[in-house]
């Protein structure tokens, strides 16, 4: 609401409810108390069946002092790719006074207390590097972004030599011109490719492979403002991370059978186990016997994984 220091924002439809659900669990475990702004397309999760409708907004309260409203989004992008559109109507509509604001993916939980994120915020624009990085300054895809956007009057502020994922974004209010430049981004890529409406497009050696990501590295490149990146331990893509771990690719956690996924010789990952620490409070994304039947699948998987990987 107007006056909160910090707004957190996701976006969401089907079966990712349940990561939802884990990733509303972990802000609450990290001491966030707040809003939660959750732009989606098709039913409410059926955990929210209680949720209050006023003006098109379905609010529920998740726990004391953590509130999520659904906002209905319509659209024919995929979702991932309509984050800076949400963000800025969002603000707009609901929190125009907000300090900072937070994006994050539905598929992911925090590991760190909330206050760390907040600071990390105040330092620059917010962002965790990709799995998929470094990508250094003289790449070619970085050339061809630049060409691409020149007519559209859109230059290098500066030289970045790392590849940042779309799952994190935090922004403070006086940095706010970066997600209006992403919007920007967007919206030529999608004058110019008419590839929005899907998740990727071809593979790597495509000029925007991952349109969203894409946009939020070249946002990066030609938005003057400061950034504040930190590495692959981040998103528990490599050891020693204590911020996010993020499940990338499919199947996601709760849709994996571990065990079969252990004997054909890929074990649980960072992500599989961490979003099973925040599967039963305070929303409970499982029944009972279906969260106990999934984390003995679990168990049993890490034990074979012990004796037997490819990894």
């Amino acid at each position: 609401m107007p006056g909160d220091s910090s707004a957190v924002c996701t976006l969401f439809e089907g079966h990712y409810h349940f990561g939802l659900a884990a990733f509303i669990n972990s802000l609450h475990a990290q001491g966030y108390r707040g809003n939660v702004w959750a732009g989606y397309r098709g039913p409410l999760p059926p955990w929210a069946r209680e949720a209050v409708e006023r003006d098109g907004v379905y609010t529920f309260e998740a726990a004391a002092g953590l509130t999520i409203h659904f906002v209905p989004v319509e659209t024919e992008r995929h979702l991932t790719n309509l984050k800076p559109d949400f963000l800025i109507g969002a603000r707009q509509r609901f929190f125009p006074d907000a300090e900072r604001i937070f994006y994050f993916d539905p598929d992911l939980v925090l590991k760190c207390a909330w206050p760390f994120f907040e600071n990390w915020a105040s330092c620059g624009v917010a962002l965790c590097e990709d799995v998929n990085s470094p990508m250094p300054s003289t790449h070619p895809l970085r050339a061809m972004w630049s060409r691409f956007y020149a007519p559209s009057g859109f230059t290098v502020a500066r030289n970045l030599e790392v590849y940042v994922n779309g799952g994190c974004v935090g922004v403070s209010r006086a940095d706010w011109e970066f997600v209006e430049i992403w919007k920007q981004l967007l919206d030529v890529m999608e004058a110019g490719t008419s590839t929005l409406s899907v998740l990727g497009v071809g593979d790597r050696r495509q000029i925007f492979h991952k349109p969203d990501q894409d946009a939020l590295n070249i946002a990066a490149m030609f938005c003057a403002r400061p950034v504040s990146v930190v590495g692959k331990d981040g998103m528990d893509f490599m050891p020693g991370g204590f911020l996010i771990s993020h499940a990338l690719g499919t199947p996601k956690p709760w849709q994996k059978n571990f065990l079969r996924e252990a004997v054909r010789g890929f074990p649980p990952t960072p992500a599989d186990r961490q979003f099973f620490n925040y599967t039963r409070e305070p929303l409970r994304v499982f029944s009972p016997v279906t969260n106990c039947l999934k984390r003995l699948n679990l168990s049993v998987a890490c034990g074979v994984a012990r004796f037997y990987s490819r990894r």
